[in-house]
């Protein structure tokens, strides 16, 4: 059991790291690549805390979070970016360093304001998460290309599932991460659609 802690909490520091990687990159396809991982960790520490558990609707989960948020989607956005060649060189409209900064901030934030609610979970374990969510917020706020908060909406999602994992390893996380897939798939496809139509978008080109 303890050897199993060791190895949940090294892999919560590598998505966490991950999260940081994502907030600071400026190039779509290097961010894509960051998220793949991200996901793929994740889902190999949901499998972990399902061995812990003896739960096996934890498995279904981590092979669910590989196989869409590890596989598919990621494939998906980089055969986008490929049809249109100014993407793989393409910098974001926000710099790493303003990112970067913005996302260390939010990560002090997140502690601090973890700290407040630790006597109510009781767990250190989830400050990890709650961090994540917060760089996922900031990365949806910062970025103004569509792909680009895609990539946030997933490490929302990732934050979401890693702090359910921890607080409370139950069946109702598999019908969770389903949901949140179909949401993100939804995203996805309507702002392929959109891009397959007029190019490249910025967020706000999709509004109206």
């Amino acid at each position: 059991m303890m050897i199993s802690n060791a190895v949940v909490d090294f892999l919560g520091v590598m998505v966490l790291i991950l999260g940081f990687a994502v907030i600071a990159e400026n190039f779509i396809h290097s961010l894509i690549r960051h998220l793949q991982l991200q996901s793929l960790l994740l889902a190999v520490l949901i499998g972990v805390v399902g061995l812990q558990v003896k739960l096996p609707e934890l498995y279904a989960l981590g092979i669910l979070t590989a196989i869409f948020r590890g596989w598919i989607i990621p494939e998906i956005l980089i055969k986008d970016i490929k049809e249109d060649e100014v993407w793989e060189h393409r910098e974001l409209s926000t710099s790493a360093k303003h990112t970067l900064v913005v996302g260390i901030i939010g990560a002090f934030c997140g502690m601090v304001l973890y700290s407040g609610i630790y006597p109510i979970l009781g767990t250190w374990r989830a400050e990890i998460p709650f961090i994540l969510l917060i760089m996922g917020l900031l990365i949806i706020i910062l970025r103004k290309n569509a792909i680009a908060q895609i990539s946030g909406y997933i490490v929302e999602e990732n934050a979401l599932l890693y702090m359910g994992v921890i607080l409370a390893p139950v069946s109702f996380l598999l019908e969770i991460g389903i949901l949140l897939d179909i949401i993100g798939a939804v995203m996805l496809a309507v702002i392929l659609s959109a891009e397959k139509e007029y190019g490249p978008l910025q967020i706000d080109e999709l509004s109206g």
